[in-house]
């Protein structure tokens, strides 16, 4: 008797363990993943003040499509995308799964692309292209292959070790180079940032939120920590698009390719072991974005087996990391990178409204049954 609930207390500590703990950090983590290098650049070419309204309303839309999510996967009990929507028949399952599968490629697809752009500035100028995403490929191949749980064991211990590293050169930045008074003004009364069409673009920093719908059969997500985690994000937001201005001022900011990259690659501290604080920054970055990256893998490969069971996972996953990798090598330089991300716009917005309002619909008419 005892043996049982040794084991059942043991199973419930670790399941709480992951509400509080590791899911909150991995969600962080996909978030540094996405934000960090393309975010700051979408965002201040939005409005010339107040760039804290679209970020905070960024957040906002982010905070209202999670919880939609959380809801419906809380009513459906222990059931990812594909066991949610899969019972739907096949029509209507694959006009849902489909998309979702190929938007979760993109998120890898741009992760490791702009990873590999940032590699070549700070680390290996003279690299070639192919050589640097073969690497970023195969580390994203062997991290899908631990699985959901070791993916988020190693999000903990990754957030552990590279946030420090991450704030440490966000701090560093801010300190030694600011000037204060490029912040004013502060707020924004014309909204004009809502006219712009590089608004929409900066939407695509939400995409973290889709993840979690992977996770019900491996562990439970628990909505309250997940929103508290929304604090400490809402300021990073805030902090990675502010730098740059505090550093160069908003319009030779917003004429930047690479605004916050170029904005920490100007603190010299001759007291670390590094001549570059950047690399703190990249070194962090390569983590999260490894993370997120596997895990894309990993979930597109689960969507795609369960949609065609008679495809072994083994097979699909190198296909998948495959069809990564070209796609990534074909997008040539980074303005056209900035031109997918900007076409991909509406493709984004269909994921992010069908599939949450989907899985709230349809985790309704699960709890619903299960009543009766």
């Amino acid at each position: 008797m005892a043996k049982p609930r040794i084991k059942k207390g043991v199973t419930l500590l670790i399941s709480r363990v992951n509400s509080i703990i590791t899911i909150p950090l991995f969600f962080f983590g996909t978030h540094c993943s996405i934000i960090f290098l393309l975010f700051p650049r979408a965002l201040l070419r939005t409005t010339n003040h107040g760039h804290w309204e679209p970020a905070l309303l960024n957040m906002i839309i982010e905070l209202f499509l999670l919880v939609l999510l959380l809801k419906g996967l809380s009513k459906a009990g222990n059931l990812d995308y594909a066991d949610l929507l899969l019972p739907l028949g096949r029509w209507m399952s694959s006009f849902l799964l489909i998309p979702l599968t190929l938007y979760l490629l993109l998120i890898g697809i741009m992760g490791i692309r702009g990873f590999a752009e940032l590699m070549q500035i700070v680390f290996v100028l003279r690299s070639p292209l192919y050589s640097l995403l073969i690497l970023l490929c195969l580390i994203t191949y062997v991290g899908s292959s631990v699985g959901p749980r070791g993916i988020l064991r190693a999000s903990t211990f990754l957030s552990l070790l590279y946030l420090p590293a991450l704030l440490f050169a966000l701090l560093g930045c801010s300190i030694n180079n600011s000037k204060w008074d490029n912040i004013f003004p502060i707020i924004n009364t014309s909204f004009d940032f809502m006219h712009h069409g590089m608004y929409l673009v900066s939407l695509f920093s939400i995409c973290p939120f889709l993840l979690l719908g992977m996770l019900p059969p491996v562990t439970k997500v628990r909505m309250k920590p997940i929103l508290l985690t929304m604090v400490p994000l809402t300021i990073l937001y805030m902090v990675i698009v502010y730098i740059p201005i505090l550093v160069y001022g908003i319009n030779a900011a917003s004429l930047m390719n690479y605004p916050l990259a170029t904005s920490i690659d100007t603190v010299n501290i001759t007291w670390t072991i590094f001549d570059r604080i950047s690399i703190f920054y990249a070194a962090a970055l390569l983590a999260f974005v490894m993370l997120t990256a596997s895990f894309v893998l990993w979930s597109s490969a689960l969507l795609v087996k369960k949609m065609v069971p008679i495809w072994k996972e083994s097979y699909i996953r190198p296909i998948l990391c495959l069809f990564i990798f070209i796609i990534a090598f074909l997008i040539p330089n980074w303005n056209s990178y900035m031109s997918i991300a900007s076409k991909d716009v509406w493709f984004r917005l269909f994921i992010y409204i069908l599939i949450p309002l989907a899985v709230y619909f349809r985790g309704g008419f699960i709890q619903r049954k299960e009543r009766k």
